[in-house]
């Protein structure tokens, strides 16, 4: 029987602090046991193993720490890592997504991302330095505490004037550097400006001038910002108006240029009832929800089925949509995804949309 004369977990935790990762392993590891239930010791021990490389071991307990509490963010990170150790990208990227679901500016969510984007082709070179290197980045450890460095800040602050400087010039060269000449070289001229509402025929939105000139300038930005599903949104917008025929004509324009979606470059997500609410704003516009397939239609040249979007844990049902899949794909009835879609029109007289499919992640059980 393993006795216990002390909280492990508080050693346990000023350890994982200093980053001793093999006499953390050798104090968890005989009371397991008794700890097996508490998610926190499944993250310390997981992590220590993840850091010492033994990536089963890494696994077995932060997925149990999954499963206890599906919503921890530090164990979502932590396994991510895992995934992305194994090779296993598709996985780490579904788990870094749900993480910025919840905490949009997570640092080892995005630091995650950022990596597989970079490095989406160099898997089978994981066992390089220079790849383990970058890898061990996204491990999980403690963050440094700010009174070690008190001498450090101290010294910093005698050049704190040059370094905001020198801050402020690299962002302002950053964003030159990132910004999208395609999208600024089109504008409107003197005429346009002068005229901006008066399209003929029907339309389901009046805009009176000003509004029509500050669409047209917010799509513009939000497409500057890589927004570039918000800023279809504001397109449709301005095509659905009484906006000029030229202003249209540029908006259409603009269109050409948005960036095939995916999982990795989604910033603006819209719900279900946004766009059932006014789905003429968001025709083109990529989603991506979650959900069950159901009532699966597959034959030798088409598939689809209904999806039942937020049914996935089979507790809350937002809806039922129709999808098409324009690619081959195996799915079953039951199994949880997140798709990654496009808002189509149906064809009239029908009414509603329907999703076209780009992509589809499986989620983790």
């Amino acid at each position: 029987m393993t006795i216990v004369t002390k909280n492990p977990l508080a050693e346990a935790e000023l350890l994982f602090r200093r980053r001793r990762w093999a006499q953390l392993i050798k104090l968890l590891e005989p009371v397991e046991a008794i700890f097996h239930e508490n998610v926190r010791f499944l993250f310390l021990l997981g992590a220590a193993y993840l850091q010492a490389e033994d990536i089963g071991a890494a696994y077995g307990c932060l997925r149990r720490g999954r499963q206890l509490d599906f919503r921890n963010v530090p164990v979502m990170a932590s396994l991510a890592a895992v995934h992305v150790r194994r090779g296993e990208s598709d996985k780490a990227i579904q788990l870094y997504i749900e993480i910025l679901e919840r905490e949009p500016k997570n640092v080892p969510a995005r630091r995650g991302l950022d990596y597989l984007r970079r490095h989406a082709n160099d898997f089978e070179n994981h066992d390089s330095s220079s790849a383990n290197r970058l890898m061990k980045r996204l491990y999980p450890v403690a963050p440094a505490r700010a009174g070690r460095f008190l001498w450090l800040l101290a010294a910093l602050a005698l050049g704190g004037l040059l370094a905001v400087a020198g801050h402020v010039a690299w962002q302002q060269f950053k964003q030159a550097k990132n910004r999208r000449p395609e999208i600024a070289a089109i504008w409107l001229s003197a005429a346009e400006v002068a005229e901006p509402v008066g399209s003929p025929g029907s339309y389901r939105l009046v805009l009176v001038a000003a509004d029509a000139l500050a669409v047209f300038e917010k799509a513009k930005n939000l497409f500057q910002a890589y927004r570039d599903e918000a800023a279809l949104v504001e397109i449709n917008r301005l095509l659905n108006s009484n906006a000029s025929p030229a202003i249209k004509a540029k908006a259409t324009l603009l269109r050409s240029h948005a960036r095939d979606p995916s999982f990795l470059s989604l910033p603006d997500r819209f719900n279900l009832a946004e766009v059932a609410a006014q789905p003429y704003l968001y025709e083109g516009v990529a989603v991506a929800w979650k959900g069950l397939p159901a009532n699966i239609r597959n034959s030798d040249t088409a598939l689809g089925f209904d999806f039942l979007v937020g049914y996935q844990e089979a507790r809350q049902l937002e809806g039922i949509v129709e999808v098409q899949v324009p690619f081959a794909a195996s799915i079953s009835e039951g199994q949880a995804l997140e798709l990654l879609a496009v808002v189509r029109p149906k064809a009239p007289p029908l009414a509603g949309f329907y999703l076209e499919c780009v992509a589809i992640h499986p989620l983790l059980p």
